[in-house]
């Protein structure tokens, strides 16, 4: 053995570039040190932290180093471990080593100015001391570090200790935290790799294991892969080559979203991580994003000696370099997506069971109202979030049972996409329906007031009854009569009189215009039009009693509530006969003459409320401008 000294031959760059600038925060330099260690087949490591000196110390229980593998292994900046001892296993346990690129000694320099190795090999210790500064100074890019011992004969097992001096951090993370956080870098730990934590200064040790980090979680629900989507194996060949592939994980998801830098996905990598906060796609806008984590154990990332597709500060994973890794994201992402169906449904069935609408919640809506209002039931469940308390769930729904009656607020909703359908936005919309309510009344009512100007008009000009007022009357019937919606349905009745009492056998003096029927409630409603010049007489009314008698003689069973017949003239002059004729049918209802002006009235003031609050609102929504454009 050769008493030469310890010598690192390096790049000024190097040590800033791989070194502070790559290295900056505590948890990642501890975490390189932990992999040496591993790698070094050491079952036992303790961290000790000395706050009040600043001082750190790794120590392991690992096979140690002599004084050429100091200078030829560890000292060597850039040495490619797999490649340069063919191997990528462990000395004694054939563990998957961790390094490969031979710049973790590198790391201290970043939160350090000092660092020291301790090794002892086969009953020989060695020791040296680098520091920053004296590294930066050397002209010729050689360095002498400090020798500390050796050669010294011991009788010591192996080990390996590095200290960690002159640290430049603020302030060391406290034990708990960095526990925390160096769970989820790696995940070996086991019975066979123990990593402990130890503050010198208040006597707390803490073990590190895999289930401080992950299996502490406020979890809501896990899954374990591939063993939870082994059902999928014959149906998604996505799950088959994930599997094929030997990629296994855990995925979790919280009741809470994370905190930005904990959500997404860890990649491990023979056991070290190499990727975090992973999604595998563009995901930003995603509610689940924010729920999620867990991690993926896919070693053959790092299967080459040659190639590496991990980036050097070990965040991500360089997934544009091979096929094979571009089909891995893919396929990762077919999981995380299946994985945010199931989160959706498990959360949508635990807000349900939790909801338990009473039996008569529906009771009053029609089937179409009903199935739309669970569609949107269904769909605010899924998108509901742990703010979104059951009260307010139900209370937006029982909002929306009544609201319903209203056809513009149901167009409303259904009219929303799934994605804006939210418990927040659909309150907001109940909220907001007075304004909503008066704009659509408002347009009714002005809907209705053109078209009372505009029967008006035809009135005063003697329009065309056959050519003009008919039409008119059946698009707005309202104006006979408030019930009336439409005469679409109803058809057949007219065509049965017409049929049954043609204009052909009348004279032609008494010719009709023609008939409007249309059933309200059961009651068949006639409306006949007469010319404006005939007056109506006691020909007129018993005619229109024969209509009703055919109608229910041969049409009974479709006529729940009898029929009433509706004259419009402008002109019914009655002798004393027809008088109490009409005064006796008119007190059964069963039939009513009415003018022209009569109708205009009517329609005025059954509209008088829609008038009344347009003008009421006219001014606030300035829905004269609207309605002009």
């Amino acid at each position: 053995m050769e008493n030469d000294g310890f010598k690192i031959k390096f790049d000024k760059n190097t040590i800033d570039h791989l070194g502070i600038k790559l290295y900056s925060k505590f948890p990642p330099v501890v975490a390189e040190l932990i992999s040496n260690s591993y790698d070094a087949d050491a079952e036992n490591v303790i961290i000790k932290i000395d706050y009040i000196n600043k001082v750190v110390t790794v120590c392991d229980d690992g096979i140690g180093m002599n004084h050429e593998e100091l200078n030829e292994n560890f000292l060597k900046i850039g040495r490619n471990r797999r490649k340069a001892e063919r191997t990528g296993l462990s000395k004694i346990k054939k563990r998957k080593v961790t390094g490969k690129k031979g710049l973790g000694k590198l790391a201290v320099f970043g939160i350090a100015k000092t660092i020291e190795v301790h090794s002892i090999k086969d009953n020989i210790k060695n020791a040296f001391s680098m520091n920053y500064d004296e590294l930066k100074a050397e002209i010729d890019n050689e360095y002498m570090p400090k020798v500390l011992y050796e050669n010294i004969k011991v009788n010591q097992s192996p080990q390996t200790k590095i200290v960690i001096r002159d640290i430049t951090q603020k302030k060391i993370m406290d034990v708990e935290s960095l526990a925390c956080n160096l769970s989820k870098r790696f995940s070996f730990y086991d019975s066979d790799f123990k990593v402990e934590l130890l503050d010198l200064n208040s006597g707390k040790k803490i073990e590190i294991t895999k289930s401080i980090y992950f299996e502490k979680l406020d979890k809501e629900f896990e899954w374990l892969f591939p063993k939870d989507f082994e059902n999928e194996l014959n149906q998604a060949e996505w799950v088959t080559w994930l599997k094929n592939n030997n990629v296994t994980g855990k995925i979790y998801t919280k009741k809470t979203p994370f905190h930005k830098s904990e959500a997404g996905f860890y990649i491990y990598v023979r056991n070290k991580l190499a990727a975090e906060n992973d999604f595998f796609d563009d995901r930003a806008n995603d509610t689940f994003n924010g729920y999620v984590t867990g991690y993926f154990n896919i070693d053959f990332i790092d299967d080459s000696d040659e190639v590496d597709y991990i980036s050097t500060d070990r965040k991500n994973i360089l997934w544009e370099s091979d096929e094979k890794l571009v089909e891995l994201k893919r396929n990762l992402n077919k999981l995380v997506g299946k994985v945010a169906s199931l989160w959706k449904e498990g959360r949508r069935q635990k807000k349900e069971s939790q909801l338990n609408l009473p039996p008569n919640f529906f009771d009053g809506l029609s089937p179409l109202e009903v199935s739309s209002i669970k569609r949107v039931k269904e769909t605010l469940l899924s998108n509901s979030i742990e703010t979104d308390s059951i009260d307010s769930l139900k209370r937006v729904l029982d909002s929306m049972r009544v609201l319903y009656k209203f056809e513009s607020f149901q167009k409303y909703i259904e009219d929303l996409d799934d994605e804006n359908l939210t418990v927040e936005k659909v309150e907001k919309i109940i909220n907001d329906w007075e304004y909503i309510e008066s704009k659509e009344l408002a347009k009714i009512s002005i809907g209705r007031i053109r078209a009372i100007e505009q029967f008006e008009k035809y009135i005063r000009n003697d329009a065309s009854e056959t050519k003009v007022i008919q039409p008119f009357l059946e698009k707005f019937p309202w104006i006979l009569d408030p019930r009336i919606t439409t005469f679409e349905r109803e058809v057949t009745f007219k065509k049965i009189l017409k049929d049954n009492f043609p204009d052909s056998e009348l004279e032609e003096s008494n010719r009709r215009l023609d008939f409007l029927c249309n059933l309200v409630n059961g009651e068949l409603i006639i409306i006949e039009l007469k010319r404006p010049r005939i007056k109506i007489s006691l020909k007129e009314i018993r005619q229109a009693r024969e209509y009703e008698r055919f109608l229910l003689k041969n049409h009974k069973e479709s006529i729940e509530k009898g029929v009433k017949t509706f004259l419009i003239s402008d002109q019914f002059e009655m002798d004393e006969e027809t008088k109490d004729f009409y005064s006796s049918l008119e007190q059964t209802k069963k039939l009513k003459i009415r003018s022209y002006s009569d109708l205009l009235q009517q329609a005025r003031q059954y509209n008088k409320e829609y008038i009344d609050r347009y003008k009421e609102i006219e001014s606030i929504y300035n829905l004269d401008k609207s309605v002009k454009k």
